[in-house]
C-alpha cells in the first residue's frame, strides 16, 4: 500500500480530465496504476474512484444527458460486462497490461480519424457500443473511449455528450464494480486505496468541472485524445520493459 502515494498524481491528473471532458478518468488512472499493481487490482480501484467522483458530475448530467440514446447503451453494457469479466480472469497480467495500452492507443488512433462504418442512430450500433464499452469496462477500464467513438459520431450536442457519457459511465461502472467483488477479484487493497485517493480525486473532478463551464471545448477531441496517446505509449514501453527482464 505504500505504492499507492506514487500514484496519486496520476489520479489527480486524470480526474481533472474526467471533471473537464466528461470522460478519461478510468483510461489514464489504469495505466499508471498497472505501474504498481496488478490488473486486477488497478482496475476495480480505477472503476471504484471514477464512480464515486462521477457522483459531483450527475446532476448537471441529468439536465443535457439524451435518455433514448443512454438506454440503448446501458442495455449494450450489461451484455458485455460478463465477457469484459471474463478476459480479467483468464488473461495473464503481464500480458493484459499490453493489451490494455494496444488497445487503448488502437482507440485514440480510431478517434483521431473521420472513420464512421455505422448510423449512430441506429439502435443496434447504441447496444453494440454499449456491449463493447462494458465487456471494455469489466476487463480494462477502457470502456470510455469506445463510447467516445460513437459520441463524436453523433449528432448530439458537445455538452449533451459530455452528460450522457457521464450517466452511462455511473450506470456500467457501477455494475462492473460489482461483478468483480461478486467475483472474489478484489481484496484489502481496494478500500484502503479507495480511502486514500478519493478526496484528492474529488476536488480534481470539481476543479475540472470549474473549468468546463468556465470555458467548454469546441471539441471533446482536440482535448482528451492527445493525453490518451503519451499514456497509453508511456505503459507500452513499461510494460514491455517488464516482459523483457
Amino acid at each position: 500500500m505504500e505504492q499507492i502515494w506514487y500514484v496519486m498524481p496520476i489520479v489527480i491528473f486524470a480526474a481533472i480530465v474526467r471533471g473537464y471532458s466528461g470522460f478519461g478518468f478510468a483510461v489514464i488512472a489504469v495505466v499508471g496504476l498497472n505501474l504498481f499493481f496488478e490488473p486486477q487490482q488497478s482496475v476495480a480501484i480505477v472503476l471504484s474512484l471514477d464512480l464515486l467522483c462521477s457522483i459531483n458530475l450527475w446532476k448537471q448530467a441529468v439536465k443535457q444527458a439524451d435518455f433514448p440514446t443512454l438506454r440503448k447503451l446501458i442495455f449494450g453494457a450489461i451484455l458485455g460486462i460478463p465477457i469484459g469479466y471474463c478476459f480479467l480472469l483468464f488473461i495473464p497480467a503481464e500480458i493484459l497490461k499490453v493489451l490494455i495500452c494496444v488497445a487503448i492507443l488502437g482507440l485514440a488512433m480510431l478517434l483521431f480519424s473521420s472513420f464512421r462504418p455505422f448510423n449512430a442512430d441506429k439502435n443496434r450500433t447504441k447496444i453494440g457500443f454499449g456491449l463493447a464499452s462494458g465487456a471494455g469496462t469489466a476487463s480494462a477500464s477502457i470502456g470510455g473511449p469506445m463510447i467516445v467513438y460513437y459520441m463524436l459520431s453523433s449528432h448530439l450536442s458537445t455538452s449533451t455528450q459530455r452528460a450522457t457519457m457521464i450517466l452511462f459511465f455511473i450506470a456500467s461502472e457501477g455494475l462492473a464494480v460489482i461483478s468483480l467483488i461478486s467475483g472474489g477479484l478484489t481484496d484489502s487493497t481496494l478500500p484502503k486505496a479507495v480511502l486514500i485517493l478519493i478526496l484528492p480525486a474529488l476536488i480534481a473532478v470539481k476543479y475540472g468541472q470549474y473549468l468546463f463551464n468556465k470555458k467548454p471545448p469546441t471539441s471533446l477531441k482536440s482535448f482528451a485524445l492527445p493525453i490518451m496517446v503519451v499514456v497509453a505509449l508511456l505503459g507500452m514501453a513499461n510494460s514491455f520493459v517488464s516482459l523483457t527482464t
